[in-house]
């Protein structure tokens, strides 16, 4: 089973058409967009994330502490971590 990451892309470059029946953005408006685009949830790979935190296990735990944990999660789970992650 193959799942398409899924993504959201912002960037500050694109003010929104505003039509003659909407307002034009607000400061308000502008600052909250600001701050969505410093947001981790929007700047950070979560491939790259899940892949960092697991190896920052594996380096805790050791080889055989961290082999045993993953033995404690669901085999699906295992294969879709598998499939999500690789390439890196």
């Amino acid at each position: 089973m193959y799942l398409e990451p899924d993504c959201m892309l912002m960037s500050h470059f694109e003010e929104p058409k505003v039509t003659e029946d909407e307002e034009s953005p607000t400061e308000q408006d502008r600052r909250k967009k600001m701050l969505a685009l410093k947001d981790p949830v929007h700047t950070v790979s979560l491939q790259k994330f899940i892949y960092e935190k697991l190896k920052a296990q594996q380096e805790l735990l050791g080889e055989r502490g961290f082999h045993a944990l993953m033995e404690t999660v669901d085999t699906e789970i295992v294969a879709q971590l598998q499939e999500f992650l690789q390439g890196f």
